[in-house]
Formats: C-alpha cells, sequence, structure tokens
C-alpha cells in the first residue's frame, strides 16, 4: 500500500514496537464465517466512494476519500510515518496534492484518509496499473519514484498499493481500517492483482548483531509460521498468511532500517482478503477496549 510504508500498531507480544512500513502472495489459511466477515461481505455490495465510520469503545474513526482539504493532515501523519525512516522517504506537499487531483478526480477514487475525530491521523494510496509483479523491481520504479507518472492507468488490469501511512500515537485499529478500505477498493472495481512492496525494518539490527543475510533473515519464522520480521509479520496477519513473492534487493533505497532491501507482494483474492483484514479490526476493537478497562 508509496513504499507501502506505515506505522502499524500491533497488540500482544509486539505492542512494544511499532514499525512503519506497507508492501503479499495469496493468502494461505482462510479463517471460519464470523459476524465481522460477514460485514465486510455487506460492505463489498456499497459504493466504492462510501465513507466507513467505526466506533471502537467510544472512538469515531471515519476513512474517506481523500480532498484537497486534508491535505495538511496528511503530511503531518507522512512527516511522523516516514520522516524517521530516512532523507527523501516522505512525499512532499506537492506531490500528495498531485496524488489527491490524480487518484480523486474522479470516481473511483484511490487515496483514502482515516480521521479520528475529524483530525486525519492515517491514509492509504493506491493506484490502478498494467504493471505486472515482474515489473515491480522496486517501489521505485512501480510508481515513478513517487510520481505515478507512466505507473497510474486508470483502466488498469491490477492494483499497487502506494503507501499506508499512520502518526504516532493514534488509536488501534486504524492500519487494518486503511488496509480494509484498500482491499474493498480493490474488489469494487474488480481489478485482478493487488501488489505492494513492504520495509523489512528488523533487518538491520539483525545483521548488525549476527551478519545474517536478507535471505536468511526473510526465512526465519516464529512458532506461528509467520515470518520473524515484525512489519512482514503484522501483514502476514492482516492477509490470513501471504508470503512476499520475492526480495526487492535494493527494493527502497532510503530505508536504512531495512539496509534499503523490500519484498514484493501480490495478492490475488479479494474476498480472502477482506475476510482476514475483518478479524484483526475485530481484535484490534477487543485489544483497545481490554488497555482501557485496564487503566480505570
Amino acid at each position: 500500500m508509496e513504499r507501502v510504508g506505515e506505522e502499524i500498531q500491533p497488540s500482544g507480544p509486539l505492542a512494544k514496537r511499532r514499525e512503519p512500513g506497507f508492501r503479499a502472495g495469496r493468502p494461505s489459511a482462510v479463517p471460519p464465517p464470523s459476524p465481522t466477515m460477514v460485514v465486510s461481505q455487506r460492505l463489498l455490495r456499497k459504493s466504492s466512494s462510501l465513507a466507513i465510520r467505526t466506533k471502537f469503545k467510544g472512538s469515531m474513526i471515519e476513512v474517506y476519500a481523500a480532498t484537497p482539504d486534508d491535505l495538511d493532515g496528511i503530511m503531518a501523519v507522512e512527516e511522523s510515518a516516514f520522516g524517521p525512516i530516512g532523507e527523501g522517504a516522505a512525499a512532499t506537499r506537492e506531490t500528495m496534492a498531485d496524488r489527491i487531483r490524480l487518484l480523486n478526480g474522479q470516481p473511483p477514487g484511490w487515496f483514502f484518509v482515516a480521521s479520528h475525530h475529524g483530525r486525519v491521523v492515517g491514509d492509504v494510496i493506491l493506484q490502478p496499473t498494467n504493471l505486472r509483479p515482474d515489473d515491480c523491481t522496486s517501489w521505485m520504479a512501480a510508481t515513478n519514484n513517487g510520481s505515478l507518472d507512466g505507473t497510474f492507468c486508470p483502466d488498469g488490469r491490477n492494483v499497487y498499493g502506494v503507501s499506508l501511512a499512520v502518526a504516532r500515537g493514534t488509536p488501534a485499529g486504524i492500519s487494518e481500517l486503511l488496509l480494509h478500505r484498500a482491499f474493498l477498493a480493490w474488489h469494487a472495481a474488480g481489478r485482478e492483482l493487488f501488489m505492494f512492496c513492504s520495509r523489512v525494518p528488523g533487518f538491520s539490527a539483525a545483521h548488525r548483531k549476527t551478519g545474517i543475510s536478507i535471505e536468511d533473515y526473510l526465512a526465519q519464522r516464529r512458532k506461528t509460521g509467520g515470518p520473524r520480521d515484525p512489519l512482514l509479520y503484522l501483514y502476514w496477519k492482516l492477509t490470513g498468511g501471504a508470503e512476499p513473492l520475492r526480495l526487492l534487493r535494493n527494493g527502497y533505497s532510503v530505508d536504512n532500517e531495512s539496509e534499503g532491501h523490500g519484498v514484493l507482494f501480490s495478492l490475488d483474492d479479494p474476498v480472502s482478503a477482506l475476510c482476514a483484514v475483518a478479524i484483526q479490526i475485530y481484535n484490534a476493537g477487543l485489544s483497545a477496549g481490554t488497555r482501557r478497562g485496564q487503566r480505570r
């Protein structure tokens, strides 16, 4: 979902560390039906331009198509999520304004923001494209260095996740809701693949400590079967077990924590992806409620 890079907000054992990032294979396992999945199926029948309002234990979150009026909030999110990654990681105000005009000039929109009580706290940027996975050799190649010139095609057969960003200190569930909205747009438009590049932010520290190669690092697994890298593990959960299609050497060169590397994901089943992220939305709501209860 620009590099896809966001600040994801994990719960449980990963709650102490939150990583910026965005970038999928087909879900390897789809959970049994649940009320949350039914909600996803109903949303599929609605307009792709609808605003989705969700309430997590009293916190009102709205996801809707970005407009020029949202630009100040979008830039605050961009600096919060991507500023710490490295020089040149954060998009400029001019670039963001151009993206709003290009992607949301006519329906369906492809640039969405999340607001919390009226303040923009996250965004997800997509582009319809005719690029195939073999063309996405880096985030820069897939987006023409972020400009989308020559990569954006209104009638393109696939969708590429340009960027996913969530500001620091926002409520749980924002990244999940934005990814859900992205999958809805993919499904509603009837496009084939949903591709994105992801950072690998745990690699640099692991390499300094042990000298491990990027290939061996990506092969490391948790007891749950998911990737060892914290961001790849979060995408693994949010997509129902998607695995990177391939390593992108120097795929996101501005990212110091990944030592410039990235991975490419390519999803081909929007309904399975929607069902998987819906469960994580439900879990994020429960987690937020539990944490509030503990503070009382």
